[in-house]
Order: structure tokens, then C-alpha cells, then sequence
């Protein structure tokens, strides 16, 4: 591993976070109704019914009362206590890669495009596993064809959006275990 290896870290790679206009979506031509989603800042509407197959808002354009899906996927930005204040508007090229693919990319991208295809082609020379080398092969052939630029950005994309939703699980699970009743003291205070 070279030095220059962490110079840069994919934390320094800005995103583009898009501020919610309004929450709810008026749609709808003869009968109009609010239906639950956003408006962003830039016009473009996202409904909590149009979701891709791994999680990701399909963005759309809400014109003479219909919903028209684009290619472009967001992802919530949300603060310390998980309201949603914005959603970042992920790389062009991320809905060219399965879920399996973009966790694979989550796991091993650190800060460029070079060092990332480096890492899975190292994986590739030990991986027996027939499904395992598949989905890092058909990783690197994706990738080998992004501009480097806009792979970073895809890298960037991918492990904030990633670490953002295991730091909302996380979240959810302690709002479940504050919920929930403590039975045990309930428990020892009538043993005693």
C-alpha cells in the first residue's frame, strides 16, 4: 500500500444535498389529492411509493398531474435525531449497480477509483467462490467504465448513503428499546 493511498478520503467529496420544499405532493388531474413524498428544492418530486429495488427515492416530474419517473435516485439526509432535512442526489451511474454490487463498492472504496478496482482485482486472485468472483468481476467491468471523476462521486454517494442508513438503524433500534416497558424491574421489585 502506497502512501498517497490515504491522502484523500471519501468523506472530502462534497455531495449534492437538496433541500425539501414541501413534504406531500399534490397529484392528480380530475380528482386531486396529496399523496405522501417530497418536493425538492429543484423541482424534482419523490414519493415514498417510488422507491427502487434498493431503497433509493426514483426521482420524477410531477406534469399535468402525473407522476413521470426519471433516472435519478436520492437518498434522505437526515440529522441527529432522524427527521428527514434534505436528500442527497446520487451519482448518475448508481442504477447501473445491483445492491450486492454498490455494498461491494461501500466496503472496499476508500478514496479513488484506481485504489478501488486495485483491491477487488486482489480479491479476485484469492476468491474461490464462483457467485462471490462474478459479482466483483461484473463490479470491476462496471466501474472500469466510469469516468474517474464521476466514480468518486459514485464511491462518495455510495458510503455516505450506507453509513447514513446503518446509522438510522441503529437509531431505530434505540427508539424500540426506550419504547418498550422494563419488565425487569417490575420483576425484582416483587421478589422482593
Amino acid at each position: 500500500m502506497g502512501n498517497d493511498r490515504y491522502q484523500m478520503t471519501l468523506e472530502e467529496v462534497l455531495g449534492t444535498i437538496l433541500s425539501v420544499r414541501q413534504e406531500g405532493v399534490l397529484m392528480g388531474i380530475s380528482t386531486k389529492c396529496i399523496v405522501s413524498g417530497y418536493l425538492l428544492s429543484n423541482g424534482t418530486v419523490l414519493l415514498e411509493s417510488e422507491k427502487d429495488e434498493n431503497g433509493f427515492y426514483v426521482g420524477g416530474d410531477y406534469v399535468n398531474g402525473e407522476y413521470l419517473k426519471s433516472q435519478e435516485r436520492y437518498e434522505p439526509v437526515r440529522n441527529e435525531n432522524g427527521a428527514i432535512t434534505g436528500f442527497r442526489q446520487m451519482s448518475a451511474y448508481l442504477h447501473q449497480f445491483s445492491g450486492d454490487e454498490q455494498k461491494l463498492i461501500f466496503q472496499y472504496a476508500l478514496n479513488t477509483k484506481s485504489n478501488l478496482l486495485e483491491d477487488l482485482e486482489q480479491i479476485l486472485k484469492i476468491v474461490k467462490n464462483h457467485q462471490l468472483r462474478q459479482l466483483v468481476s461484473g463490479t470491476c467491468e462496471k466501474l472500469a467504465r466510469i469516468p474517474d471523476r464521476e466514480c468518486i462521486r459514485l464511491m462518495a454517494d455510495i458510503r455516505a448513503t450506507y453509513k447514513e442508513r446503518n446509522l438510522e438503524s441503529i437509531r431505530q433500534r434505540q427508539k424500540a428499546v426506550q419504547k418498550r416497558p422494563n419488565t425487569r424491574k417490575r420483576k425484582r421489585s416483587l421478589e422482593r
